[in-house]
């Protein structure tokens, strides 16, 4: 599996466009891609600005293919630059063990 690790830092009192938009592009991603097998998104407790994805992939090429060329996300990778402090840091992974 491949799985991504997606750091956002938000500009202050823009937090909940970016919650917004990011929730209308994950529903779209659950509803379509089955090879997603995992993207949830979370907020970090003491700084509300900051948010946290995690996504899991049945493979690299679900994410660089079938994720990356989604109408849905080529929009909200468009929109993220008018809620972001600075660049998304994104980690991938390889899973070795998953329960």
């Amino acid at each position: 599996m491949f799985v991504l690790a997606v750091k956002l830092n938000a500009v202050k009192g823009k937090e909940e466009k970016l919650v917004q938009s990011l929730r209308k592009a994950i529903a779209k991603v659950r509803q379509n891609e089955p090879d997603a097998l995992m993207y949830d998104m979370h907020r970090k407790i003491d700084n509300p600005t900051e948010i946290f994805l995690y996504e899991r992939y049945k493979d690299k090429r679900a994410w660089e293919v079938t994720h990356m060329s989604a109408p849905y996300i080529k929009e909200l990778l468009a929109e993220l630059p008018n809620y972001l402090e600075a660049d998304a840091e994104v980690t991938h992974y390889e899973t070795i063990e998953v329960k």
